[in-house]
Order: structure tokens, then C-alpha cells, then sequence
């Protein structure tokens, strides 16, 4: 939270500061649009991005990118900018494909673009590098997913070639009543995997308790069915523990 804040301060600083013929970039840019970032990397140090058409830098609180821009910015808020289909484009590019692929949904699910809308742009702007990076975060983005945690957790089943998982996965018992609606099922292998966030019990002002109670009950009734459930907390997302387990319980179940 802090250095999401400090990086919130740090973006504002420059408003009044950024170099000539240069607009604010990827995660700098991503603030300006109004979206969250969707993690950061223990230790790096904070820096506000920019692309410019003629030079490139980088410094200590400032990282300049030589990129054309060929009209692709805006002004938001006083700010010059990077489109949000440029930007999506530069974090795609640029960033490793956990991030990309939550930055990406998170515009997906706010209706800013369409899935469609930025694979068009992406074919009609192709970049000199690294152009699979992007191509993969175009595979691998959907707006189903409900948050940015179940994001990363959908790319890390694909970095760990773990298959058959969907998002948003309705499961009904033997007479078709509902049951629960996962962040992610195998139906196959009946096995489920929910992102363990401590704020989905205070959500819509529920009292914690009894959200805490219905959920123990749901999973209850999951298990009853035959499905075997993992939860999966932030600190798994960035370790191979669990999911490597998901892998093994996925293959000795889909034999």
C-alpha cells in the first residue's frame, strides 16, 4: 500500500516537471488512466516513466524510454500522456506477463477497451522487440476474472502448464441446485481454486463472521461434491509451492 502511494506522490511531482516532448508511460501511465498497478517488485526503486521520441535515460527517480509517439498520447488531468491503448501496449511489452495480464484486465473488466479493440491496435502498432510478450498477454487476457489477484493466478497456471482451469465456474449439485460460483474450477479433475483474500469477508459491509461462516459451509458442500479446494493467498501468487501441488492433484485426478 505505501509504495503504491509513494509512486501515487511521486507521478504527481512531475506534472509540472516532465521533460519536453516527453508523456508519462507504463506504470506512470497506468495512474493517469486511473488504473491500479497491479504489483510491485520487493526493493526496486520508484520511478516515474516517460517515453520520448528523441532520447532515452534513466535516473533515479525518473526512467525515460526512446519510443515514437507518433500521436499516441493524450492529456488527462493536465498530464500528457500515453493513450490507454499505448500504454496497455508498453506495459505488454515491457513488463513481465503476471503484470501485463492484470493491467490489461483491469481495463477489460472497466469496460475502458475491449479485448478485440486492443488486439486491433496491437496488430496496427507492432513493436521492433519483443513482440511475443505481447501476443501473450493478448492469449492470455480475460475479462472474467474478478480482480487483479485471480489475474496473476490465471498466468501463473499457465506458467506452470497447468490446464483446464476456467474463471467464474458455476457448480451445481446432483439435482442442479446451485451451489457456489469459484474464482476457478477444473470440472474434469473436480478440483477448485479460490484466491484467500481477507477483504472478500468485509465486502458490500458484510459482517465478517457470517461471511466468514457461509464460506466454511460452501467449501463444505464442495468437498461434498467431490471437489478438492485450494486456496490460494497473495505471498502464493510470487512462490512455486502451491501451485505445483494444484499441478500434481490435477494429474493424479484427470487419469
Amino acid at each position: 500500500m505505501k509504495r503504491n502511494e509513494d509512486l501515487h506522490i511521486l507521478v504527481r511531482s512531475y506534472v509540472d516537471d516532465c521533460p519536453d516532448g516527453a508523456a508519462f508511460s507504463h506504470r506512470s501511465a497506468l495512474i493517469i488512466h486511473g488504473l491500479p498497478i497491479p504489483y510491485f517488485d520487493n526493493g526496486a526503486p520508484l520511478c516515474v516513466e516517460f517515453v520520448h521520441p528523441e532520447f532515452g535515460v534513466r535516473r533515479s527517480s525518473a526512467h525515460i524510454r526512446k519510443r515514437p509517439l507518433d500521436g499516441n498520447t493524450e492529456v488527462v488531468n493536465d498530464f500528457r500522456v500515453t493513450t490507454l491503448p499505448q500504454t496497455l501496449l508498453d506495459v505488454a511489452r515491457d513488463y513481465p506477463l503476471a503484470f501485463s495480464v492484470a493491467a490489461v484486465d483491469e481495463a477489460l473488466r472497466r469496460k475502458l477497451i475491449s479485448i478485440r479493440e486492443f488486439a486491433d491496435y496491437c496488430a496496427h502498432n507492432p513493436v521492433r522487440t519483443r513482440q511475443g510478450r505481447v501476443d501473450a498477454v493478448i492469449a492470455n487476457a480475460d475479462a472474467r476474472r474478478e480482480s487483479v489477484a485471480e489475474s496473476i493466478a490465471a498466468v501463473r497456471f499457465v506458467e506452470y502448464s497447468i490446464a483446464g482451469f476456467e474463471p467464474q465456474v458455476v457448480v451445481r449439485d446432483e439435482k442442479g441446485d446451485f451451489v457456489a460460483r469459484t474464482d476457478f474450477a477444473n470440472p474434469k479433475a473436480h478440483v477448485v481454486a479460490e484466491f484467500d483474500g481477507a477483504g472478500k469477508y468485509y465486502l458490500d459491509g458484510a459482517d465478517p463472521k457470517r461471511a466468514f461462516e457461509l464460506e466454511r459451509r460452501r467449501e463444505y458442500s464442495l468437498r461434498n461434491l467431490g471437489f478438492q479446494v485450494f486456496r490460494i493467498t497473495w505471498k502464493d501468487l510470487f512462490r512455486g509451492d502451491l501451485f505445483l501441488r494444484i499441478k500434481d492433484t490435477v494429474k493424479r485426478r484427470s487419469r
